[in-house]
């Protein structure tokens, strides 16, 4: 286990008064020399030009970050580590959340690069650092010591590990047991963590699709876009709306029925694109979900997602009727709340349908906000009345 300090790095321009500020990722544009041996994923000293010591964190040279700051003092990494596996599962406890939950959240929990997501007595893993990477074996043993789940599982194959040429990989670290269910609010769900998207479920709608149940009356019309397992579907139905739920996915709509099963409820499941669903239905509805994958996970694909978030809420928002309710939702980091309103309303515009904003929808609070690194607040939506 490579815990120890080895070599140290100096930071130029803005790096120093970064790290000093709280930033924990520090780009390559501000990394000055190496002293010592360093290799990428080791843990290292972070000083300034001038000698000044910053703190600590491992120096990674992977897309374009040069080192992740673990912290500001020195200390032994691996009670740090575990102190703030503790600290982040305390708070999650405050929040009496139902029996799965975001444990650690990246930079918000001030563990930059790592995810830990729980799903009853399932564990998923997921790093985006090779410093992190290097020193997965010895987290998990922490996990394992703090939580003691029946099985931890590793998902190191998200699309930006990918594009910044990680390795990928999922795989059992401990146990054998890779489903879960987990109840959210009335909801049951089935969570495949080692096939289904993310680590399994998308935890961060939590608050939504509960308060989408509160919205609801029993034979209400219900259209759910993006449906993926039925997250939003399976909260309408058992408000007793009459839903039709809209997914791509082979695998998804097969997961989606089994969860319709298991909640002794019933909805129209049907395999489609979205676009193409939405320019053959004619029909109305009284609430339209619309929570689509990120359409610009890089900034290079802003464009292209700009256009694509128009024409799908343009075409959603045509088939509200008159009074209803729209939930719709944006996970792209590089495309802000602002700009994210700005696009609904001209979709509107598009639809020839009046709207009016009720609420600005949010994460669930196990993603707690870090005004620092504001990448933490990637999901942004908006509750809308067509009137």
């Amino acid at each position: 286990m490579r815990w120890s300090l080895t070599g140290e790095v100096f930071l130029k321009g803005e790096g120093p008064e970064r790290v000093r500020s709280g930033q924990l990722n520090i780009y390559k544009k501000w990394l000055g020399s190496l002293r010592g041996p360093v290799a990428e994923g080791d843990l290292v000293a972070i000083r300034d030009e001038a000698g000044e010591f910053l703190g600590m964190g491992f120096y990674e040279n992977v897309g374009s970050i040069a080192v992740r700051v673990l912290s500001r003092e020195l200390g032994d990494p691996a009670v740090i580590i575990e102190e703030r596996l503790r600290e982040s599962l305390s708070l999650r406890e405050k929040l009496k959340l139902d029996n799965f939950f975001r444990w650690v959240y990246s930079e918000a929990d001030s563990l930059p690069g790592l995810i830990v997501d729980v799903y009853d007595d399932v564990v998923v893993l997921s790093s985006t650092s090779l410093g992190i990477d290097l020193r997965i074996e010895g987290i998990a043993s922490m996990v394992d010591r703090i939580y003691g789940p029946s099985s931890i599982v590793l998902r190191n194959d998200s699309r930006p590990r990918k594009e910044v040429g990680l390795p990928l990989e999922r795989r059992l670290v401990k146990g054998s047991k890779t489903r879960a269910v987990i109840r959210e609010g009335t909801a049951l769900f089935n969570v495949d963590t080692m096939e289904g998207q993310k680590t399994g479920f998308f935890i961060d709608q939590r608050m939504n699709r509960i308060r989408l149940e509160e919205l609801i009356g029993p034979g209400d019309r219900v259209l759910d876009l993006f449906s993926y397992t039925g997250g939003f579907a399976l909260h309408a139905a058992l408000a007793g709306a009459r839903v039709t739920a809209v997914e791509e996915s082979e695998y998804a709509v097969s997961e989606m029925r089994r969860n319709l099963v298991l909640n002794s409820v019933e909805a129209e499941a049907i395999r489609s694109r979205v676009r193409e669903f939405l320019e053959r239905d004619q029909d109305l509805y009284d609430f339209v979900i619309v929570d689509p994958p990120a359409f610009a996970p890089s900034r290079d694909m802003v464009g292209t997602a700009r256009r694509t978030y128009f024409a799908v809420n343009a075409a959603a928002l045509s088939r509200v009727a008159p009074g209803g309710l729209v939930m719709t939702s944006s996970c792209s980091l590089f495309i802000s709340k602002e700009e994210f309103r700005e696009i609904v309303e001209s979709s509107s515009r598009r639809a020839g349908r009046e709207i009016k904003i009720l609420e600005e929808l949010r994460p669930s609070p196990d993603h707690p906000f870090d005004p620092k690194h504001p990448w933490t607040l990637y999901l942004k939506g908006l509750l809308l009345q067509v009137v």
